[in-house]
């Protein structure tokens, strides 16, 4: 054998490029963030005590690993139509489970035994809904208004055994996965505002109270808001919301779609319907538990009930406050350190880093989110030639924009404590490895969908 000859035998120049294939399939923008965020959360976990971060350090391996194996596994394979109703069914199957031989913890029954492990379904959950919807919507774009309603069916059931829990803040994440992909599918702003407007509704109608007692400079109920009242400005916020919304409809809303008069009698009912939701919220307030409800209004005036409700706001917003531009070093925040902060090592672990760490590295952690949902939006349209992937990606984007900018905006006040984890963050096993999955997951879509410039159609 000559030595040309060996050459042209030998695997190395094969092997090298499709290790290079593959190094250049990787998004380094989106691993890089990721990175970034868990090396915060670890540190941060660190100084808040060596359990918290040695076990999350265990899950980190764990989820690694899920991200590199669905990394490499196409993601096809998790929308197959034969593979898809079997997973649906059994995280149906884990969470009716939860419901009966769940184990509960502060008041919600969320964790399921199994062995040794202990699993959070409603984490499960949320990538099974971001599936169905992938290959439901692939198969069925959204072409008309009516296209929405059969989309609300297939996150119906999860979404109602993960509320009965409850998890107030998983069942909104459902909503927010929901509008996205439907959007990127066809829906209309219109159509989605629509959607969301009773919920809207009903939550200015529970502030209503709480934002007149802010623009009266915080006073408790008496004089002033009685005042309101004699003037009619009780109401102003839901009743404007539903002109608001009446008068949108009536100018943008499919337009091409309706006849004129079947548009008026559609926004005449669902105005009509907004305003019965407002005059019966009193009611439907109540399947919320009481909590939950004070948790959602709370943060519009934390100073009205600093003691209760308002508390968890209050000790974040003093402990951002006081960690300054460079933060008072880890594990030397007061507020953190002397507990004052509930749930500093899940879901109020961003005050954390206010306090220890301090403005910059605060700013970081938001571009770091940032950069993940643009290379999220990036690889989405990337994919535009296979909805699937595309859909896949939108929703994965969702989850983590609605995630970041929910938990950050309560620890700032500026949302109501709806109880969901800072991805990457946070404490917690099976949410970090869900997260990382959901890396792995637009790694995949990424590899298996180059960069092309379609000139057709994308569905």
């Amino acid at each position: 054998m000559t030595y040309s000859e060996g050459r042209q035998q030998s695997p190395l120049p094969g092997l090298i490029r499709s290790v290079w294939s593959m190094i250049a399939s990787v998004d380094w923008i989106l691993v890089f963030a990721t990175i970034y965020l868990l090396y915060i959360g670890l540190l941060t976990l660190d100084a808040q005590g060596a359990s918290f971060h040695d076990k999350q350090r265990d899950f980190l391996f764990v989820g690694a690993f899920a991200a590199l194996l669905f990394w490499r596994v196409p993601y096809k394979i998790w929308t197959n139509p034969i593979v898809l109703p079997i997973l649906y069914l059994i995280n149906i199957g884990l969470l009716v489970a939860v419901m009966v031989a769940g184990h509960s913890a502060m008041g919600a029954q969320r964790w399921l035994a199994l062995g040794p492990i202990t699993l959070q379904p409603s984490e499960i959950a949320k990538l099974v809904v971001i599936f169905t919807l992938s290959l439901w919507l692939a198969w069925r774009p959204i072409k008309n208004f009516w296209d929405n309603l059969w989309t609300i069916a297939i996150i119906a059931i999860p979404a109602l055994l993960v509320f009965k829990q409850p998890d107030l803040g998983t069942s909104l994440t459902f909503g927010a996965v929901f509008l996205g992909m439907t959007f990127w599918a066809g829906a209309t702003f219109g159509d989605l505002l629509v959607l969301a407007s009773p919920i809207i509704t009903l939550i200015l109608n529970a502030i209503d109270k709480p934002m007149l007692q802010w623009i009266y400079n915080g006073v408790p109920m008496g004089s002033d808001i009685e005042a309101a009242k004699a003037t009619g400005l009780e109401g102003v916020f839901w009743l404007g919301f539903i002109v608001a919304l009446g008068s949108y409809l009536a100018i943008f809303w499919r337009r091409r779609n309706f006849n004129v008069w079947v548009r008026l009698i559609l926004i005449a009912a669902i105005l009509s319907a907004n305003f019965v939701i407002a005059e019966k919220r009193p009611e439907l307030w109540n399947v919320l538990k009481p909590y939950q409800q004070k948790r959602l209004t709370s943060f519009v005036n934390p100073y009205s009930d600093p003691r209760g409700s308002g508390y968890h706001i209050l000790q974040s917003l003093i402990a951002i406050g006081s960690g300054g531009i460079n933060g008072n070093g880890l594990g030397q925040g007061r507020q953190s350190q002397g507990h004052f902060i509930p749930e500093r090592h899940t879901d109020f672990i961003y005050a954390v880093v206010g306090e220890e760490l301090g403005f910059k590295a605060s700013l970081s952690v938001i571009i770091a989110y940032f950069f993940i949902c643009v290379r999220a939006i990036f690889i989405a349209f990337q994919a535009r030639g296979e909805p699937r992937g595309s859909l896949m990606a939108i929703g994965i984007m969702c989850m983590f924009l609605f995630h970041a900018f929910l938990n950050m905006g309560m620890t700032m006040g500026i949302m109501p404590v709806a109880g969901v984890p800072l991805p990457f963050l946070s404490y917690g096993g099976t949410a970090l490895i869900i997260d990382l999955v959901a890396i792995g997951l637009l790694l995949s879509i990424r590899t298996h969908n180059p960069k092309q410039v379609a000139k057709d159609n994308w569905w």
